[in-house]
């Protein structure tokens, strides 16, 4: 198997011999700082574990990298196909790199998957620089279309879950592929984000010390609830599922895979990715003993307040928990069942961060502002909430429309929504996401708001706990 490291900015050696003879992929994203994408390490696993001469090589894209650079890189690696994962709000900044691509090698198709492809597959496919959009799991998709492209494959029909687009334009559409069992997939392959000395370039930090070589794993993939501002809620209504849908590695093969990652790596630390942790009862009564048995290392997870019961709690904090991280989104309990469909109250958001701290487990807390019909004084509500629960770090953010969620929609029928720019993203707080309206807050409300949470972060919290 031919593979290479990643290729960074200014790093564009390849591991592989200097012909570059096997079909090459090469996997790019854009990402305003260094981060791990866990989803083109699975397509990577999965193409490289079918195609076992496939060379794969990861090019990410930062912020304020020079497009011609990230092309040149590209071109030197002589790929076959090009894959870019990408979030709706980060496609105008991947717009200059696509159209870059496509002039220095006019001959490589492009596909475009992530997000954005699945929720907006027509404005996706309508780029110029773009030939195949990936509407659901990209896993099968992507190998099929290599072998065609190899010549491996001499059907000509379209492919279960791409898009495609002749030179005249003429687009063929196919339904979304989903892969309902991780039974028989293969883990994230790590090995696309290696540099020279390892991952530790690369860790993750949140409460944890930065010292730690920290690298952020899966035990499953999706979440069981429709949040009204998740892209989770538009993915279970593209598949026709209503709630409750989890898919999970099995308990045995999981804590093996995280042994190896922790040797090969030198890992100090894992943070688990997973939407909702805790929501399977008994798969985390048999992972947690068998991950404190045969991985023991300090660990993170995302969870759901009402399914923070003190057993849970308890077990966690015995396989080596160090942190929860749980989503208030807004301290106000009517705004929260009345926009969020979120309906957990104030009382249940409390016992949870207590329930975890009475077992030494650190709370890392979530909140929105900016949200459509927000006031100023559910700011403060927010605000207020944080400091009752008194979590060792909390994290704002500002609400962006995600295409296809109900939020967004509610966002649309009211004239919310804002011309797409690339300033429409979570952080720096301040500047409203969507237009001024009544009921909502005003810019200088908003402003008042970033700045009283600056201050609550400035006094509350404390990170490296």
């Amino acid at each position: 198997m031919e593979t290479t490291q990643q290729t960074a900015p200014g790093d564009a050696r390849p591991v592989s011999g200097p012909d570059l003879a096997p079909f090459g992929l090469v996997l790019t994203f854009y990402q305003r700082d260094p981060a791990y994408a866990l989803g083109l390490a699975s397509l990577s696993a999965y193409a490289k574990r079918e195609l076992p001469d496939l060379r794969v090589h990861l090019v990410p894209i930062f912020r304020d990298d020079p497009v011609a650079k990230i092309a040149g890189l590209i071109e030197a690696l002589r790929p076959g196909l090009v894959a870019m994962s990408a979030m709706s709000p980060t496609w105008l900044a991947s717009d200059p790199y696509l159209h870059a691509i496509r002039r220095t090698v006019p001959d490589v198709p492009v596909v475009v998957g992530g997000y954005q492809g699945i929720v907006a597959p027509e404005e996706t496919i309508a780029h110029p620089a773009v030939d195949y959009v990936c509407v659901g799991d990209g896993e099968e998709p992507l190998v099929t279309l290599i072998r065609r492209l190899r010549g491996d494959d001499t059907g000509d029909g379209p492919i279960p879950g791409l898009w495609d687009k002749d030179r005249a334009g003429r687009v063929r559409r196919t339904t979304p592929v989903l892969v309902r069992e991780l039974e028989g997939m293969p883990f994230p392959d790590y090995s696309i984000f290696e540099r020279p000395g390892g991952l530790a370039y690369l860790s993750p930090r949140a409460i944890q010390s930065p010292r730690l070589t920290t690298v952020p794993v899966l035990s499953g993939r999706g979440c069981p609830y429709r949040c009204s501002y998740c892209a989770n809620t538009t993915l279970l209504d593209l598949h026709g599922i209503k709630s409750g849908f989890l898919r999970k590695f099995e308990p045995a093969a999981l804590t093996r895979e995280l042994a190896a990652l922790r040797d090969r790596y030198a890992v100090d630390y894992f943070q688990f990715w997973d939407e909702e942790f805790l929501y399977d009862l008994r798969y985390a009564r048999t992972l947690l003993p068998r991950y404190r048995d045969e991985v023991g290392l300090p660990f993170s997870m995302f969870v759901r307040v009402e399914n923070m019961s003190d057993e849970l709690c308890s077990m966690a904090a015995e396989a080596g928990c160090h942190s929860m991280w749980f989503g208030i989104e807004s301290g106000s309990a009517s705004y929260r069942r009345q926009y969020l469909d979120r309906r957990m109250s104030d009382d249940v958001i409390v016992a949870a961060a207590e329930k975890a701290a009475r077992h030494g487990i650190k709370r890392f807390c979530f909140n929105m502002v900016g949200l459509p019909f927000e006031t100023r004084a559910q700011v403060d509500e927010t605000l207020a909430l944080s400091r009752r629960i008194a979590p060792e770090l909390t994290v704002f953010s500002q609400y962006v429309p995600l295409p296809g969620t109900p939020l967004f929609e509610l966002c649309r029928r009211n004239g919310l929504l804002l011309p797409p720019s690339v300033e429409h993203q979570m952080w720096p707080l301040g500047q409203l996401n969507i237009r001024t309206h009544p009921g909502g807050m005003s810019a200088a409300e908003m402003s008042d708001a970033a700045r009283a949470i600056m201050e609550y972060l400035a006094a509350y919290n404390r990170l490296e706990a």
